[in-house]
């Protein structure tokens, strides 16, 4: 079938993407709230992130028979985005809508609520949105579903005021994956990410950009590109030289275009926060100078120093080139000034990954593929790190288990030489601090990472000297992702982390940088707090799949948001040197 079989009053429009999309999302919703098994609504929920995220629409893979080219479109999927295609309607949707409102989906944002829950206050109550369940929770009325007693009440009303105080920041993840599609449909090498986005703040407001062009025409071509993007749900803004759009997930990207001779200065000026933009004015102003986007120039004469490299800019004012990530007016002014800025731990410097999920428990993959991924990366070596038995949802491995899995690393290590798996594991930390295995076999592994998987409703006291207790053991290498919490969705328990921090510091417990996107745990901020206090780090994917393992390059960022070097993380080490320092902690 082509293009051409498509009736005359088929849409087609630039938003189809989008739109479909949000069809898919929706269907997954609804089954989700349904009870449907999860392998249904995680297809649908995966086909509308793989058209949403498409580079070219959908008409134009439809008229060429690539439709099934985008990742989780089958078949029957295929046949749904043609029938929207002719039709402008999904009759799928349509029949899923008849048994609950699309808005009911709203409600699986509210932590602990769930799909069996939903349905009941939607079934018992009418309740299909946030405000409605709220007013029940507050009147009273939400008593009379089952299920939810004054305590589950009161929890949920907990929850839905940190939904409300949520930041509707993304995930720095969907910006670069946004920025990639740009770049492939713009075709142009002068092009350049700004903002929080390049200083890789553990989430963005929005994806900024910066193309450097003189011809009108051309730079008109760039924004009209960018207003039809193929995800494109509205254009928020247009003039001659900026476009601002909002795309299929709700990120906003916004282009300006320059003169490519007042490219460096445009670079410092749109990456830096608004604190260190200002004080570089400040620094021009001490010479009698004006800094702009347009460049650096002198105040009373107009006469042009420097705008055409970025490196060249700092140096008039006296400063080393200050890496992106440190653009936040928090010392890297003076630091730059002193000429003491650190050497920035770089993704080149990982010599291993010691947090991965294979398919023993939760993950996706094999070991021996997730090993030769990594071998493939680079790396020397890697940790395999399952959960254990605590954590039964995900098949946490029984002692018994953990053994089978030993002679699979044996073979594996036998197989990839001289790459190695290093047999870890991913512990959980108890209630009470304690950890699931007994300390006889966590003497037998390599590597012992630990994580607070369950309770996080936890008081603080409790919470801190449960995390306390369990980092204390010397067998207990690295504290995992310590905030736990999941940006957008999730608070971090209540901890005084600034004890465990110490603490941590203290014994030679390592603290992870945990590189999956929606975790960024610990942050920048929080790595430069352990910096100070003498700690040491990991940066680790927490990957459960081969190709999140290339999620170690987030981590590296807020690593480098840290001011941390090489020496400071414990897997830019050579496999010996790393062992050696894994076997100086159990001494201690």
């Amino acid at each position: 079938m082509s293009n051409s079989d498509l009736d005359d009053d088929a849409r087609a429009p630039s938003s189809a993407n989008a739109e479909v999309a949000q069809l898919f999302a929706e269907i997954g919703d609804i089954l989700e709230i349904k009870g449907e098994p999860p392998y249904r609504f995680n297809a649908y929920r995966s086909a509308a992130r793989s058209v949403g995220n498409a580079g070219e629409r959908l008409d134009v893979l439809f008229e060429q028979g690539r439709l099934r080219e985008l990742q989780g479109v089958g078949a029957a999927l295929e046949a749904k985005i043609i029938e929207y295609l002719k039709t402008g309607r999904m009759a799928s949707h349509e029949e899923a809508r008849r048994d609950f409102p699309v808005a009911l989906a709203s409600l699986l944002q509210v932590p602990g609520l769930g799909p069996g829950k939903a349905r009941a206050v939607y079934q018992e109550l009418g309740i299909s949105t946030l405000p409605d369940l709220e007013e029940a929770a507050r009147s009273g009325r939400l008593r009379e579903v089952p299920g939810f007693g004054p305590k589950a009440v009161d929890t949920l009303l907990a929850s839905l005021d940190q939904l409300k105080q949520r930041s509707s920041r993304g995930l720095i993840s969907d910006a670069w994956a946004a920025f990639g599609q740009i770049r492939e449909v713009l075709g142009e090498d002068h092009l350049a990410v700004v903002g929080s986005t390049r200083r890789m703040q553990d989430s963005v407001g929005g994806l900024d950009l910066l193309a450097g062009r003189d011809d009108a025409a051309t730079a008109e071509q760039m924004l009209q590109t960018i207003a039809s993007l193929p995800n494109l749900v509205q254009v928020l803004d247009r003039s001659s030289d900026d476009v601002a759009v909002q795309l299929y997930g709700g990120l906003t990207v916004h282009l300006t275009i320059v003169s490519p001779e007042a490219w460096g200065a445009a670079l410092a000026w749109y990456t830096g926060s608004r604190a260190h933009v200002a004080r570089l004015e400040a620094l021009a102003r001490e010479h009698g100078w004006e800094l702009s986007p347009f460049g650096l120039e002198e105040s009373a004469t107009g006469k042009l120093i420097e705008r055409q490299h970025e490196a060249a800019i700092y140096e008039r004012l006296g400063l080393e080139w200050i890496p992106p990530e440190l653009r936040e007016d928090d010392g890297e002014i003076e630091a730059a000034q002193a000429g003491s800025l650190p050497k920035l731990i770089e993704l080149g410097d990982i010599k291993g990954d010691l947090h991965t999920h294979t398919n023993w428990t939760d993950g996706t993959e094999n070991l021996e593929d997730m090993a030769k991924t990594a071998k493939a990366l680079g790396y020397q070596y890697i940790a395999l790190t399952d959960h254990t038995q605590n954590l039964a949802m995900t098949r946490g491995l029984t002692p018994e288990r953990l053994e089978e899995q030993r002679a699979l690393v044996r073979r594996v290590n036998q197989k990839l030489a001289p790459f190695v798996v290093l047999h870890g594991t991913e512990m959980d930390i108890l209630m009470d601090g304690q950890l699931d295995f007994p300390d006889d076999l966590l003497r037998s592994l390599d590597y012992v990472s630990a994580s607070v998987h369950t309770g996080f409703r936890q008081p603080r006291e409790a919470m801190t000297e449960r995390m306390l207790r369990a980092i204390s053991n010397p067998l207990v290498n690295t504290l995992n992702h310590p905030h736990g919490r999941k940006i957008g969705r999730r608070e971090g328990y209540a901890v005084d982390m600034q004890a465990v921090v110490e603490r941590a510091a203290s014994l030679g417990c390592a603290l992870e940088l945990n590189s999956t996107p929606d975790r960024l745990d610990l942050n920048g901020t929080w790595a430069r707090r352990g910096l100070k206090l003498g700690a040491k780090f990991t940066i680790s994917s927490d990957a459960h799949s081969r190709s999140e393992l290339e999620f170690m390059q987030f981590g590296v960022a807020m690593a480098r948001r840290g001011w941390l070097t090489p020496a400071d993380v414990l897997n830019t080490r050579p496999l010996d040197d790393l062992r050696a320092l894994l076997a100086a902690r159990r001494k201690s």
